[in-house]
């Protein structure tokens, strides 16, 4: 049976080998491949590292496990799916985006030994905690997607999701606001995760 690599964080002076007279390193590919960070595909990652920066210091954050059951484990054991949305996206836009938040349920991703076959158990809502991360800004020519002022956060309780759902997958911004939940700061994240 396979068992996955562990991880170890890279520090981005690591260097590719076997190149011949060139000369690159990890931090030249990070800089190729990440330094777009409003683009879809890593914006809810940063989503990720913000609310793990919310509740930890720098040196105490964790390598990202992107096939975990949920984004964040908080200090004190409650799992947190982290969902992120953005008025401004990466391409030519005629309007902003409808902000909702998808894909809160998810299936089991673990493989089965006993059956040999990935359970077959309905989608589910799979944390304690759901931070509903929204990149709030809509003015193309001062968007700073590393200023937290751009940003505000909701913080539900699995319950509170699953009540104003009616046990659905996704939630719109406009739901939010028929139920009268007010977003959040940055410096006031911590504080809402660790209340619930």
């Amino acid at each position: 049976m396979y068992k996955r690599i562990p991880v170890i964080k890279l520090t981005g002076t690591e260097q590719f080998k076997n190149v011949g007279n060139k000369n690159f390193s990890v931090l030249e590919f990070w800089r190729y491949g990440f330094s777009n960070l409003n683009s879809n595909v890593l914006r809810g990652a940063l989503a990720e590292f913000i609310v793990e920066n919310a509740l930890r210091k720098n040196n105490e954050i964790d390598i990202r496990n992107p096939w975990g059951d949920s984004d964040v484990i908080s200090p004190n054991g409650k799992k947190i799916e982290v969902k992120c949305c953005s008025y401004i996206q990466d391409w030519d836009q005629n309007d902003f985006s409808k902000i909702l938040w998808s894909g809160l349920k998810a299936k089991s991703l673990y493989w089965s030994s006993a059956v040999s076959a990935f359970p077959r158990s309905p989608a589910d809502f799979k944390s304690d905690i759901y931070v509903l991360a929204l990149f709030k800004h809509q003015d193309h020519t001062t968007l700073d997607i590393l200023d937290m002022d751009q940003w505000c956060f909701w913080v539900l309780a699995k319950e509170k999701i699953k009540e104003i759902t009616k046990n659905g997958n996704s939630i719109s911004l406009v739901k939010l606001q028929k139920f009268n939940l007010e977003p959040i700061s940055f410096n006031l994240l911590s504080e809402a995760i660790l209340s619930i």
